[in-house]
């Protein structure tokens, strides 16, 4: 008797399901295809309306096809939040952790869409980074990324930093070509998010890091984390809206118990006081590990695969 082929359409943001789509490939019963039409099974990593994910989506449903939302980012799935208020409409959403699932069930998501598998991205940042001797203490400027240009407080954090040359502490600066001007940071370590080296750099980064600086808490600043690094982020925010949309001017990305949130003026004594103490909130960090990165979830990767075809 012959097997039935199961179609499946990823949209792979950012690389992130590298492993999944080559997992399936070695599967004699699962066939990846182009055009979503074709699948019986739809993996996206957004539902926006405005960029056309939930008219996608609705009609898949109407052909009967299931659709899997997964969580791209720490807060990869945040549209459901307020100021927003948007419904998952997906039939299943793939979370990292407990706290992921927590959070989506405060914000109305039926706990039975929710399914924790632990994401393949941290799994593969605690591969890839190995931590190297070095002398000297080195911190990480992780720059925001809004849309596809950079951001006044970018500018702002780096000239405080510059501060730190005078007690040997050296800034490197964590880009993305295309989204930021490159040319007015220090040390500047730059991807693209959708090559398929960029976690690996990422790791090498993270790897001679003592210290984190933020603007918010990325998913840069969870692997941070996971790695027992301390992050500190710079509270000046400027609200501001995305795309066309008034509600980013009242939305902002939540922050853990596991950052060091500060004004500017205290920027600069919080980070020399941290690297003395990289012991500060040691605990917050191993459990946002556990609750945002899914660090005890041992397959990641199978997980996910086992939820697309069953």
């Amino acid at each position: 008797m012959t097997q039935k082929i199961l179609k499946v359409k990823i949209w792979n943001w950012n690389c992130d399901l590298d492993e999944i789509v080559e997992g399936l490939k070695k599967k004699k019963n699962i066939l990846l295809v182009e055009n979503w039409r074709d699948a019986d099974v739809l993996v996206l990593w957004n539902e926006i309306e405005r960029a056309g994910w939930r008219d996608i989506i609705r009609q898949a449903q109407k052909l009967k096809k299931k659709v899997i939302l997964y969580q791209q980012g720490i807060w990869g799935i945040d549209r459901v939040a307020p100021p927003f208020n948007e419904p998952i409409i997906s039939d299943k959403v793939l979370v990292w952790g407990e706290g992921d699932k927590k959070r989506l069930i405060s914000w109305g998501v039926p706990e039975k869409k929710i399914v924790i598998t632990g994401s393949p991205v941290v799994k593969k940042i605690q591969e890839l980074t190995i931590r190297k001797p070095y002398k000297e203490k080195n911190i990480t400027f992780v720059l925001e990324h809004w849309e596809e240009e950079d951001v006044p407080e970018n500018g702002i954090v780096a000239a405080e930093l510059r501060k730190l040359k005078y007690d040997g502490i050296r800034v490197m600066t964590k880009a993305l070509k295309g989204e930021h001007n490159l040319a007015i940071y220090d040390n500047v370590v730059a991807t693209y998010r959708h090559e398929n080296n960029h976690l690996k750099v990422i790791a090498a980064l993270l790897s001679e890091t003592d210290l984190v600086v933020a603007i918010s808490e990325s998913t840069f600043s969870l692997f941070a984390e996971v790695l027992d690094i301390p992050v500190v982020i710079a509270d000046i925010w400027i609200p501001k809206e995305r795309a066309g949309e008034e509600s980013y001017k009242e939305y902002r990305h939540p922050f853990t118990d596991a950052i060091t949130l500060v004004k500017l003026p205290d920027l600069i004594p919080t980070i020399k006081y941290q690297l003395k103490h990289p012991e500060i909130k040691r605990e917050e960090r191993k459990l946002r590990a556990l609750e945002n990165g899914g660090t005890n979830i041992k397959d990641p990767v199978g997980n996910i695969i086992k939820e697309i075809i069953c």
